[in-house]
């Protein structure tokens, strides 16, 4: 978990992100997410890893559609 510390934002992996979903994903499908631009997820490199800030996951609502 990496916090910004100027605007304290939580920035989580691929596979926190899997873990904090209501329902069941795999981490392939969050990428692709990412990747399509589904659900507002935003995203970006750190340190060369792929970070999801943790405010932007979808709820359960989202992810079903």
């Amino acid at each position: 978990m990496i916090k910004s510390a100027d605007k304290k934002e939580e920035w989580i992996t691929i596979a926190q992100a899997v873990e904090r979903m209501p329902i069941t994903v795999s981490k392939s499908t969050v990428r692709r997410w990412i990747e399509e631009g589904k659900h507002g997820i935003v995203a970006g490199k750190f340190g060369g890893r792929l970070v999801i800030r943790a405010d932007t996951l979808p709820d359960i609502t989202d992810a079903l559609d």
